[in-house]
Protein backbone atom coordinates (compact mmCIF):
# COMPACT_ATOMS: atom_id res chain seq x y z
CA UNK A 1 0.00 0.00 0.00
CA UNK A 2 2.86 2.35 1.09
CA UNK A 3 4.52 1.54 -2.29
CA UNK A 4 1.41 2.50 -4.60
CA UNK A 5 0.91 5.60 -2.91
CA UNK A 6 4.54 6.78 -3.61
CA UNK A 7 4.07 5.54 -6.75
CA UNK A 8 1.02 7.70 -7.06
CA UNK A 9 3.15 10.58 -5.32
CA UNK A 10 5.51 10.36 -7.90
CA UNK A 11 3.20 10.60 -11.06
CA UNK A 12 1.46 13.72 -9.49
CA UNK A 13 4.72 15.39 -9.35
CA UNK A 14 5.62 14.36 -12.67
CA UNK A 15 2.64 15.59 -14.66
CA UNK A 16 3.26 18.80 -12.40
CA UNK A 17 6.78 19.38 -13.93
CA UNK A 18 5.56 18.28 -17.60
CA UNK A 19 2.81 21.44 -16.92
CA UNK A 20 5.46 23.83 -15.54
CA UNK A 21 8.26 23.10 -18.40
CA UNK A 22 7.84 24.31 -21.73
CA UNK A 23 9.76 25.31 -24.45
CA UNK A 24 9.71 28.49 -26.86
CA UNK A 25 11.77 26.44 -29.61
CA UNK A 26 12.00 23.08 -30.37
CA UNK A 27 15.49 21.85 -29.39
CA UNK A 28 18.08 21.85 -31.88
CA UNK A 29 20.91 18.81 -31.64
CA UNK A 30 24.32 19.96 -31.98
CA UNK A 31 25.95 17.53 -34.11
CA UNK A 32 29.58 16.78 -33.31
CA UNK A 33 30.87 16.83 -37.06
CA UNK A 34 32.66 13.19 -38.48
CA UNK A 35 32.49 12.00 -35.48
CA UNK A 36 28.93 11.46 -35.09
CA UNK A 37 27.00 9.88 -37.60
CA UNK A 38 22.72 9.56 -37.56
CA UNK A 39 23.23 6.66 -35.12
CA UNK A 40 19.80 5.31 -32.98
CA UNK A 41 18.61 8.83 -33.24
CA UNK A 42 17.45 8.68 -36.45
CA UNK A 43 13.98 10.70 -35.96
CA UNK A 44 13.15 11.06 -39.78
CA UNK A 45 14.99 7.48 -40.89
CA UNK A 46 17.32 9.63 -43.48
CA UNK A 47 20.34 7.42 -42.92
CA UNK A 48 19.02 4.87 -45.86
CA UNK A 49 19.75 8.03 -47.90
CA UNK A 50 22.97 8.86 -46.84
CA UNK A 51 23.94 5.31 -47.28
CA UNK A 52 22.58 5.38 -51.06
CA UNK A 53 24.92 8.48 -51.11
CA UNK A 54 27.88 6.55 -49.94
CA UNK A 55 27.92 3.82 -52.03
CA UNK A 56 27.58 5.89 -55.25
CA UNK A 57 30.41 8.14 -54.31
CA UNK A 58 32.65 5.45 -53.36
CA UNK A 59 32.30 3.58 -56.64
CA UNK A 60 32.13 6.41 -58.94
CA UNK A 61 36.01 7.90 -60.09
CA UNK A 62 35.03 10.86 -62.79
CA UNK A 63 34.50 14.37 -60.43
CA UNK A 64 31.25 14.79 -59.49
CA UNK A 65 28.93 17.39 -58.25
CA UNK A 66 25.85 16.10 -56.59
CA UNK A 67 22.80 18.76 -55.05
CA UNK A 68 20.83 17.54 -52.24
CA UNK A 69 17.86 19.69 -53.21
CA UNK A 70 15.08 21.14 -50.78
CA UNK A 71 13.91 23.83 -49.53
CA UNK A 72 15.16 26.09 -46.95
CA UNK A 73 13.61 24.69 -43.30
CA UNK A 74 13.82 21.23 -45.23
CA UNK A 75 16.03 19.56 -42.81
CA UNK A 76 19.28 19.56 -45.53
CA UNK A 77 21.64 20.55 -42.77
CA UNK A 78 21.56 18.32 -40.49
CA UNK A 79 21.34 15.58 -42.61
CA UNK A 80 24.78 16.73 -44.16
CA UNK A 81 26.26 17.60 -40.80
CA UNK A 82 25.45 13.87 -39.90
CA UNK A 83 26.41 12.33 -43.06
CA UNK A 84 30.11 13.43 -42.97
CA UNK A 85 30.52 11.36 -39.89
CA UNK A 86 28.51 8.43 -41.03
CA UNK A 87 30.12 7.92 -44.07
CA UNK A 88 32.67 6.24 -43.04
CA UNK A 89 31.53 5.32 -39.15
CA UNK A 90 28.52 3.88 -40.30
CA UNK A 91 28.12 3.19 -44.35
CA UNK A 92 32.10 1.68 -44.21
CA UNK A 93 33.29 4.56 -46.81
CA UNK A 94 36.88 5.06 -47.24
CA UNK A 95 36.52 8.77 -48.66
CA UNK A 96 37.94 11.70 -46.46
CA UNK A 97 34.89 14.05 -46.07
CA UNK A 98 35.14 17.91 -45.56
CA UNK A 99 32.05 19.94 -44.54
CA UNK A 100 31.88 23.71 -45.60
CA UNK A 101 29.49 25.98 -44.28
CA UNK A 102 29.27 28.29 -47.13
CA UNK A 103 27.07 30.98 -45.48
CA UNK A 104 29.60 31.43 -42.96
CA UNK A 105 32.46 31.60 -44.88
CA UNK A 106 30.96 34.90 -47.51
CA UNK A 107 32.06 36.94 -46.11
CA UNK A 108 35.38 36.31 -47.62
CA UNK A 109 35.87 37.41 -51.03
CA UNK A 110 37.17 34.44 -52.70
CA UNK A 111 35.65 30.84 -52.08
CA UNK A 112 38.32 28.94 -53.42
CA UNK A 113 40.99 29.96 -50.48
CA UNK A 114 38.00 28.87 -48.05
CA UNK A 115 37.67 25.46 -49.85
CA UNK A 116 41.81 25.09 -49.23
CA UNK A 117 41.48 25.52 -46.06
CA UNK A 118 39.01 23.95 -44.90
CA UNK A 119 40.17 20.59 -47.03
CA UNK A 120 43.92 21.41 -44.85
CA UNK A 121 41.82 20.69 -41.72
CA UNK A 122 40.60 17.38 -42.61
CA UNK A 123 44.14 15.85 -43.72
CA UNK A 124 45.72 14.03 -41.22
CA UNK A 125 49.53 14.94 -40.41
CA UNK A 126 52.34 13.99 -42.53
CA UNK A 127 53.16 13.65 -46.35
CA UNK A 128 49.72 14.90 -47.41
CA UNK A 129 49.47 17.83 -45.40
CA UNK A 130 52.94 18.84 -46.44
CA UNK A 131 52.30 18.72 -50.33
CA UNK A 132 48.82 20.61 -49.74
CA UNK A 133 50.75 23.34 -47.90
CA UNK A 134 51.87 23.76 -51.44
CA UNK A 135 48.52 24.28 -53.07
CA UNK A 136 47.53 26.70 -50.61
CA UNK A 137 49.96 29.03 -51.52
CA UNK A 138 49.11 28.48 -54.89
CA UNK A 139 45.50 29.05 -54.07
CA UNK A 140 46.40 32.41 -52.73
CA UNK A 141 48.19 33.15 -56.27
CA UNK A 142 44.71 32.49 -58.06
CA UNK A 143 42.56 34.42 -55.41
CA UNK A 144 40.15 37.40 -56.35
CA UNK A 145 40.62 39.60 -58.50
CA UNK A 146 42.86 37.10 -60.89
CA UNK A 147 40.43 34.12 -60.06
CA UNK A 148 37.11 36.57 -61.10
CA UNK A 149 39.18 36.52 -64.65
CA UNK A 150 40.51 33.25 -64.66
CA UNK A 151 37.42 31.36 -64.06
CA UNK A 152 35.52 33.35 -66.47
CA UNK A 153 38.20 33.02 -69.36
CA UNK A 154 37.29 29.01 -68.85
CA UNK A 155 33.85 29.23 -69.21
CA UNK A 156 33.36 32.54 -71.89
CA UNK A 157 37.18 32.34 -73.69
CA UNK A 158 40.02 34.38 -73.12
CA UNK A 159 39.34 36.60 -75.88
CA UNK A 160 36.15 37.68 -74.67
CA UNK A 161 37.57 38.22 -71.19
CA UNK A 162 40.53 40.11 -72.46
CA UNK A 163 38.41 42.92 -74.29
CA UNK A 164 36.41 44.76 -71.11
CA UNK A 165 40.00 44.73 -69.21
CA UNK A 166 41.77 46.41 -72.08
CA UNK A 167 39.03 48.70 -73.91
CA UNK A 168 40.46 51.79 -71.69
CA UNK A 169 44.20 50.70 -73.11
CA UNK A 170 42.84 50.37 -76.51
CA UNK A 171 41.45 53.75 -76.63
CA UNK A 172 44.47 55.31 -75.54
CA UNK A 173 46.46 54.17 -78.33
CA UNK A 174 48.92 51.77 -80.07
CA UNK A 175 51.34 51.11 -77.80
CA UNK A 176 50.11 51.49 -75.11
CA UNK A 177 46.77 48.88 -75.90
CA UNK A 178 50.10 46.82 -77.01
CA UNK A 179 52.34 46.56 -73.78
CA UNK A 180 48.51 45.98 -72.00
CA UNK A 181 47.91 43.17 -73.82
CA UNK A 182 51.55 41.69 -73.58
CA UNK A 183 51.05 41.90 -69.70
CA UNK A 184 47.37 40.31 -69.38
CA UNK A 185 48.81 37.36 -71.79
CA UNK A 186 51.20 36.70 -69.48
CA UNK A 187 49.55 36.88 -66.36
CA UNK A 188 47.22 34.56 -68.01
CA UNK A 189 49.48 31.97 -68.64
CA UNK A 190 50.90 32.27 -64.93
CA UNK A 191 47.39 31.56 -63.96
CA UNK A 192 46.95 28.65 -66.17
CA UNK A 193 50.38 27.14 -64.52
CA UNK A 194 48.78 27.95 -61.04
CA UNK A 195 46.10 25.74 -61.98
CA UNK A 196 47.94 22.91 -62.82
CA UNK A 197 49.85 22.83 -59.71
CA UNK A 198 46.87 23.11 -57.83
CA UNK A 199 44.45 20.39 -59.82
CA UNK A 200 48.15 17.71 -59.36
CA UNK A 201 48.30 18.60 -55.54
CA UNK A 202 44.58 17.33 -55.42
CA UNK A 203 45.51 14.47 -57.61
CA UNK A 204 48.24 13.68 -55.01
CA UNK A 205 45.55 13.25 -52.12
CA UNK A 206 43.34 10.93 -54.09
CA UNK A 207 46.33 8.98 -55.49
CA UNK A 208 45.20 5.70 -54.05
CA UNK A 209 42.02 5.51 -55.06
CA UNK A 210 40.57 6.75 -51.88
CA UNK A 211 37.84 9.64 -53.05
CA UNK A 212 37.99 13.34 -51.55
CA UNK A 213 34.43 14.51 -50.84
CA UNK A 214 33.87 18.26 -50.10
CA UNK A 215 30.25 18.91 -48.54
CA UNK A 216 29.76 22.65 -49.48
CA UNK A 217 25.91 23.39 -46.97
CA UNK A 218 24.07 26.66 -47.41
CA UNK A 219 25.21 27.49 -50.55
CA UNK A 220 21.42 28.68 -51.50
CA UNK A 221 21.32 32.21 -48.73
CA UNK A 222 25.23 33.19 -49.96
CA UNK A 223 25.23 36.49 -51.65
CA UNK A 224 24.72 36.07 -55.40
CA UNK A 225 28.60 36.75 -56.60
CA UNK A 226 29.82 34.75 -53.61
CA UNK A 227 27.45 31.51 -54.43
CA UNK A 228 28.46 31.72 -58.57
CA UNK A 229 31.68 31.96 -57.44
CA UNK A 230 31.75 28.69 -55.82
CA UNK A 231 30.43 26.54 -58.46
CA UNK A 232 33.07 28.27 -60.67
CA UNK A 233 35.75 27.33 -58.68
CA UNK A 234 34.34 23.51 -57.84
CA UNK A 235 34.00 23.33 -61.99
CA UNK A 236 37.43 24.76 -63.31
CA UNK A 237 39.98 24.11 -60.32
CA UNK A 238 38.69 20.35 -58.39
CA UNK A 239 37.70 18.99 -61.97
CA UNK A 240 40.03 15.63 -60.40
CA UNK A 241 39.06 12.38 -60.20
CA UNK A 242 37.60 10.94 -57.06
CA UNK A 243 37.13 14.44 -56.08
CA UNK A 244 33.04 14.96 -55.28
CA UNK A 245 31.13 17.71 -54.21
CA UNK A 246 27.99 16.80 -52.44
CA UNK A 247 25.62 20.51 -52.44
CA UNK A 248 23.48 21.11 -49.89
CA UNK A 249 21.40 23.66 -51.36
CA UNK A 250 17.53 24.90 -53.05
CA UNK A 251 17.77 24.41 -56.62
CA UNK A 252 14.65 27.06 -57.32
CA UNK A 253 16.81 29.83 -55.08
CA UNK A 254 19.87 28.85 -56.79
CA UNK A 255 17.94 29.75 -60.38
CA UNK A 256 17.10 33.01 -59.21
CA UNK A 257 20.50 33.70 -58.05
CA UNK A 258 21.39 32.73 -61.90
CA UNK A 259 19.23 35.46 -63.09
CA UNK A 260 19.78 38.40 -60.56
CA UNK A 261 23.65 37.73 -62.01
CA UNK A 262 23.06 37.32 -65.56
CA UNK A 263 19.53 38.73 -65.99
CA UNK A 264 15.82 37.39 -66.02
CA UNK A 265 16.38 36.18 -70.05
CA UNK A 266 19.10 33.30 -68.72
CA UNK A 267 17.86 29.97 -68.96
CA UNK A 268 19.09 29.24 -64.97
CA UNK A 269 18.41 25.48 -64.93
CA UNK A 270 20.31 24.78 -68.16
CA UNK A 271 23.15 26.91 -66.16
CA UNK A 272 23.05 25.48 -63.66
CA UNK A 273 23.32 21.62 -65.23
CA UNK A 274 26.88 22.68 -66.06
CA UNK A 275 27.92 22.51 -62.81
CA UNK A 276 25.58 20.18 -61.07
CA UNK A 277 25.90 16.58 -62.24
CA UNK A 278 23.26 14.91 -59.98
CA UNK A 279 20.50 15.93 -57.62
CA UNK A 280 18.45 14.56 -55.28
CA UNK A 281 16.09 15.24 -52.75
CA UNK A 282 15.54 14.09 -49.03
CA UNK A 283 12.91 11.34 -48.29
CA UNK A 284 9.40 13.10 -47.68
CA UNK A 285 8.31 10.54 -45.81
CA UNK A 286 9.51 8.08 -42.40
CA UNK A 287 11.26 4.78 -43.74
CA UNK A 288 10.46 3.52 -47.00
CA UNK A 289 7.46 1.82 -46.64
CA UNK A 290 5.75 4.72 -44.67
CA UNK A 291 2.67 7.01 -45.23
CA UNK A 292 3.86 8.94 -42.41
CA UNK A 293 4.94 12.64 -43.41
CA UNK A 294 8.40 13.93 -41.97
CA UNK A 295 6.17 17.32 -41.40
CA UNK A 296 3.85 15.08 -38.64
CA UNK A 297 6.38 13.02 -37.62
CA UNK A 298 8.45 16.30 -36.27
CA UNK A 299 5.31 17.80 -35.26
CA UNK A 300 4.69 14.73 -32.73
CA UNK A 301 8.23 14.22 -31.56
CA UNK A 302 8.90 18.32 -30.86
CA UNK A 303 5.81 19.37 -29.71
CA UNK A 304 5.82 16.72 -26.71
CA UNK A 305 9.42 17.46 -26.20
CA UNK A 306 8.63 21.47 -26.00
CA UNK A 307 5.65 20.78 -23.46
CA UNK A 308 2.55 21.62 -26.07
CA UNK A 309 -0.83 20.45 -24.93
CA UNK A 310 -1.39 17.03 -26.33
CA UNK A 311 -4.90 17.79 -27.85
CA UNK A 312 -3.52 20.97 -29.60
CA UNK A 313 -0.74 18.73 -31.41
CA UNK A 314 -3.41 16.07 -32.24
CA UNK A 315 -5.26 18.82 -34.30
CA UNK A 316 -2.66 20.86 -35.65
CA UNK A 317 -1.75 17.30 -36.95
CA UNK A 318 -5.16 16.97 -38.83
CA UNK A 319 -5.23 19.78 -40.32
CA UNK A 320 -1.38 19.63 -41.26
CA UNK A 321 -2.47 16.50 -42.77
CA UNK A 322 -4.76 17.60 -45.30
CA UNK A 323 -2.37 21.17 -46.01
CA UNK A 324 0.60 18.97 -47.35
CA UNK A 325 -1.27 17.30 -50.17
CA UNK A 326 -1.05 20.81 -51.67
CA UNK A 327 0.77 22.87 -49.88
CA UNK A 328 4.82 23.08 -49.67
CA UNK A 329 5.55 22.32 -45.78
CA UNK A 330 8.85 22.60 -44.75
CA UNK A 331 10.47 21.35 -40.94
CA UNK A 332 11.03 25.43 -40.26
CA UNK A 333 6.99 25.79 -40.81
CA UNK A 334 6.68 23.29 -38.08
CA UNK A 335 8.68 24.64 -35.94
CA UNK A 336 7.28 28.27 -35.87
CA UNK A 337 3.85 26.55 -35.59
CA UNK A 338 5.17 25.14 -33.06
CA UNK A 339 6.70 28.23 -31.27
CA UNK A 340 2.88 30.23 -31.52
CA UNK A 341 1.40 27.01 -30.04
CA UNK A 342 3.47 27.15 -26.88
CA UNK A 343 2.97 31.37 -26.57
CA UNK A 344 -0.93 30.87 -26.37
CA UNK A 345 -2.49 31.49 -22.78
CA UNK A 346 -4.09 29.31 -20.71
CA UNK A 347 -2.13 26.21 -22.54
CA UNK A 348 -3.06 23.71 -20.01
CA UNK A 349 -7.01 24.57 -20.50
CA UNK A 350 -6.87 24.36 -23.99
CA UNK A 351 -7.65 20.78 -24.03
CA UNK A 352 -10.86 21.46 -21.82
CA UNK A 353 -11.90 24.02 -24.47
CA UNK A 354 -14.74 22.95 -26.45
CA UNK A 355 -14.18 21.74 -30.16
CA UNK A 356 -14.69 24.23 -32.40
CA UNK A 357 -12.49 26.00 -30.72
CA UNK A 358 -9.93 24.15 -30.85
CA UNK A 359 -9.70 23.61 -34.38
CA UNK A 360 -10.22 27.40 -35.17
CA UNK A 361 -7.31 28.83 -32.65
CA UNK A 362 -5.14 25.83 -33.95
CA UNK A 363 -6.04 27.16 -37.97
CA UNK A 364 -5.27 30.48 -37.47
CA UNK A 365 -1.73 29.77 -35.79
CA UNK A 366 -0.71 27.66 -39.18
CA UNK A 367 -2.55 30.14 -41.05
CA UNK A 368 -0.32 33.06 -39.43
CA UNK A 369 2.86 31.14 -40.63
CA UNK A 370 1.84 30.20 -44.19
CA UNK A 371 -1.02 32.43 -45.05
CA UNK A 372 -1.16 35.64 -42.66
CA UNK A 373 -3.73 36.93 -45.42
CA UNK A 374 -6.19 34.15 -44.23
CA UNK A 375 -5.30 35.02 -40.29
CA UNK A 376 -6.20 38.65 -40.75
CA UNK A 377 -9.34 38.30 -42.98
CA UNK A 378 -10.74 35.27 -40.94
CA UNK A 379 -10.71 37.64 -37.57
CA UNK A 380 -11.99 39.96 -39.96
CA UNK A 381 -14.68 37.88 -41.75
CA UNK A 382 -13.96 38.26 -45.31
CA UNK A 383 -12.39 34.96 -45.58
CA UNK A 384 -14.57 32.66 -47.54
CA UNK A 385 -15.27 29.57 -47.18
CA UNK A 386 -14.62 28.30 -50.84
CA UNK A 387 -11.27 29.72 -50.12
CA UNK A 388 -10.36 27.85 -47.32
CA UNK A 389 -11.52 24.97 -49.25
CA UNK A 390 -9.47 25.40 -51.50
CA UNK A 391 -6.16 26.20 -49.67
CA UNK A 392 -6.90 22.62 -47.40
CA UNK A 393 -7.17 20.74 -50.69
CA UNK A 394 -10.93 19.51 -49.70
CA UNK A 395 -12.75 18.36 -52.47
CA UNK A 396 -16.29 17.61 -52.79
CA UNK A 397 -16.08 13.67 -52.52
CA UNK A 398 -14.11 14.52 -49.33
CA UNK A 399 -16.99 15.88 -47.94
CA UNK A 400 -19.90 13.09 -48.65
CA UNK A 401 -19.70 9.81 -46.37
CA UNK A 402 -20.74 7.57 -48.98
CA UNK A 403 -17.69 8.34 -51.08
CA UNK A 404 -14.96 6.27 -51.06
CA UNK A 405 -12.50 9.19 -50.11
CA UNK A 406 -14.94 10.51 -47.26
CA UNK A 407 -12.67 12.42 -44.78
CA UNK A 408 -14.35 12.74 -41.37
CA UNK A 409 -11.63 15.37 -40.15
CA UNK A 410 -12.28 17.36 -43.73
CA UNK A 411 -16.08 17.24 -43.23
CA UNK A 412 -16.08 18.64 -39.52
CA UNK A 413 -13.16 21.17 -40.31
CA UNK A 414 -14.91 23.03 -42.92
CA UNK A 415 -18.38 22.83 -40.96
CA UNK A 416 -16.78 24.60 -38.11
CA UNK A 417 -15.26 27.46 -40.17
CA UNK A 418 -18.40 27.56 -41.96
CA UNK A 419 -20.30 28.80 -38.88
CA UNK A 420 -17.58 30.71 -37.15
CA UNK A 421 -17.43 33.05 -40.04
CA UNK A 422 -21.20 32.90 -40.88
CA UNK A 423 -23.19 31.66 -38.01
CA UNK A 424 -24.69 28.99 -40.25
CA UNK A 425 -23.50 25.94 -42.22
CA UNK A 426 -24.05 24.45 -45.74
CA UNK A 427 -26.75 21.70 -44.18
CA UNK A 428 -29.24 23.35 -42.16
CA UNK A 429 -29.45 20.31 -39.99
CA UNK A 430 -25.69 20.59 -39.01
CA UNK A 431 -25.91 24.05 -37.78
CA UNK A 432 -27.36 22.54 -34.25
CA UNK A 433 -24.30 20.42 -33.87
CA UNK A 434 -21.97 22.64 -34.87
CA UNK A 435 -23.06 25.14 -32.53
CA UNK A 436 -22.68 23.12 -29.64
CA UNK A 437 -19.04 22.66 -30.71
CA UNK A 438 -18.96 26.58 -29.73
CA UNK A 439 -21.65 26.30 -27.25
CA UNK A 440 -22.66 29.30 -29.15
CA UNK A 441 -26.20 29.48 -30.13
CA UNK A 442 -27.12 32.15 -32.54
CA UNK A 443 -23.88 33.43 -32.06
CA UNK A 444 -21.80 32.41 -34.25
CA UNK A 445 -20.58 35.73 -35.98
CA UNK A 446 -19.17 36.74 -31.93
CA UNK A 447 -17.01 33.69 -32.36
CA UNK A 448 -14.01 35.30 -33.90
CA UNK A 449 -13.79 38.30 -32.19
CA UNK A 450 -13.67 36.43 -28.97
CA UNK A 451 -10.72 34.06 -30.14
CA UNK A 452 -8.68 37.11 -31.07
CA UNK A 453 -9.47 39.07 -27.81
CA UNK A 454 -8.96 35.67 -25.68
CA UNK A 455 -5.89 34.01 -27.78
CA UNK A 456 -4.21 36.46 -30.23
CA UNK A 457 -2.75 39.76 -30.37
CA UNK A 458 -0.71 40.00 -27.82
CA UNK A 459 2.63 38.36 -29.00
CA UNK A 460 4.03 38.95 -31.97
CA UNK A 461 7.10 36.13 -33.14
CA UNK A 462 10.32 37.39 -34.55
CA UNK A 463 11.80 35.23 -36.90
CA UNK A 464 14.77 33.03 -35.14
Amino acid sequence: MLLFHRRAVWLTESNQLRHRIMRLFPRQKDVLLYSEGFGDDDLLERKPAGERISELLERVDDPMVLAVDGPWGSGKSYFLRRWVGAHTAENGGTATTVYFDAFANDYLDDPLIGLTGAIGERLPAGKSRVSWKKAKKVAVTLARPILRIGAAAATAGATEVAGPILDAAIEAGGKQAEEAAEAFWKREDGRRAAMVQFRAALAELTKDGVPLVIVVDELDRCRPDYALSVLEVIKHFFAVERVHFVLGVNLDALEHIVRVRYGAGVNAPDYLKRFVSLSMQLPQFVGQNSSLHATIKYLQSAGLDMGIEPKAIEIAEEQLELLITTNPISLRDVEKVLTRLALLPRRHKFGSLYAGYQKVIVSLVIWQVLRPEFYHRALRQTLGVDELQAFFGITRPMLDSKSDVYKHAAYILLGTWNYALTGTTENPDDRVNFARTFDSFGQGTKILSRIERDFFGFFDVGEN
